[in-house]
């Protein structure tokens, strides 16, 4: 059974034409997910808005570039992916059907058409989406299976939004990813974490590059990876404080021994230890593919807030990763206070993730981006 399951996430492509840089940044990243990454990703997700026109030609260069990925790619739709009003092109350059779900392990994917039903600026999926929906999720919650669903936007950008907010509280859906804010955003509303990635195509903040998420015995890491900078180190094992949604986990709530785990990618790595509060405390022990792994006694630590890091050594350079868990022997824990939107619950900045905290980007609270074409034909 699977234990530790991992992805990328490439942004929003909004492709034009071929060799614009979003094009080549493109290429470039797919390359170096080919060259550090191949074997320990189970797959690479284009979130929507693909084709900036959705045109034929531009599709064709997505298409071509996406040929060149040695892992399976998983896209969904997006505002710009139905600009003239139909999926068609979308559906020829990936013509797996959407929705769709498959399990790996304990762990089951969700793929939704945020646009089936798209009046902008408000998407939608339509009365036959949800009923899929309904029956797909209470199916994996029987199963007693990790739930992520991908879609274009923030659930509560959709038309059906109250219905999915009370649908994916019922059946425990631990993550929501997505494009289309256009930057870095980690939320967590108690239950679900929602996460946003920069887009790849239209970057108004910071470097492009990708994000990697892992899953982890119920524990989610997000990271985002500036294009071109190696090895990378995510902890996937035990989690963050700011991502706590179940505090009897004690991954999640750290008590007792616990195991702690890195996935490590790049080449010739020598060593990988770890540090509380800046202080080494051991090393990590290979454990298969990328992942490295140790037990630490938590009884070590005084209850409250530590900082913990992994640190890895190979080909002559150093990198790492560090989050701040919470440490309660008892497993208590106060939760923050949660706002009625998942928007809402934005954890805000965090540089060592590489999440700005300015939400800069043209879609904050749902709004459209005018494709090229339209802004095109707005002026005519």
């Amino acid at each position: 059974m699977t234990e530790t399951i991992s992805w990328i996430h490439f942004g929003d492509l909004h492709i034009s034409n071929e060799g614009e840089q979003n094009h080549l940044d493109f290429l470039q990243l797919i390359g170096d997910a080919n060259r550090y990454m191949r074997g320990d990703i189970a797959f690479g997700l284009l979130p929507g808005d693909n084709a900036d026109d959705a045109e034929a030609d531009q599709y064709d260069v997505v298409k071509r570039a996406v040929s060149t990925c040695e892992f399976p790619v998983e896209a969904i739709t997006g505002d710009h992916d139905k600009v003239g009003g139909s999926l068609a092109l979308f559906e020829d350059c990936f013509p797996e059907s959407l929705p769709r779900s498959f399990t790996r392990g304990r762990y089951h994917f969700v793929f939704l058409n945020s646009v089936a039903h798209w009046q902008p600026p408000q998407f939608g999926l339509g009365a036959q989406q949800m009923e899929w929906l309904r029956e797909d999720l209470a199916a994996a919650h029987r199963r007693g299976e990790m739930i992520t669903v991908f879609m274009h936007a923030y659930p509560s950008e959709h038309r059906e939004a109250s219905e999915l907010a009370a649908l994916f509280r019922a059946r425990r859906v631990s993550l929501v990813e997505m494009g289309h804010t256009h930057y870095n955003e980690l939320a967590n509303d108690g239950r679900t974490i929602y996460a946003a990635t920069r887009s790849t195509g239209q970057i108004e903040e910071g470097p492009v590059g990708f994000s990697v998420t892992t899953l982890d015995a119920g524990v989610i890491s997000w990271k985002f990876k500036p294009l071109s900078e190696w090895p990378l180190v995510v902890i996937a094992r035990p989690g963050d404080r700011r991502l706590i949604v179940d505090s009897s986990n004690p991954a999640q709530v750290v008590r007792g021994k616990v195991s702690v785990r890195a996935r490590v990618w790049g080449e010739r790595i020598e060593q990988v230890t770890m540090a509380i509060d800046g202080n080494p405390v051991q090393s990590l022990n290979a454990a298969g593919g990328c992942t490295w792994e140790t037990h630490w006694d938590s009884a070590r630590a005084q209850d409250g807030e530590h900082a913990l890091s992994v640190t890895a050594t190979g080909a002559g350079s150093q990198t790492g990763d560090s989050i701040s868990i919470l440490v309660n022997q008892r497993g208590d824990y106060t939760p923050p206070v949660r706002h009625a939107l998942d928007y809402e619950n934005a954890v805000g900045a965090w540089p060592d993730k590489h999440i700005l905290g300015t939400q800069l980007g043209p879609n904050e609270n749902g709004r459209h981006w005018p494709s090229r074409r339209e802004r095109k034909y707005a002026t005519r």
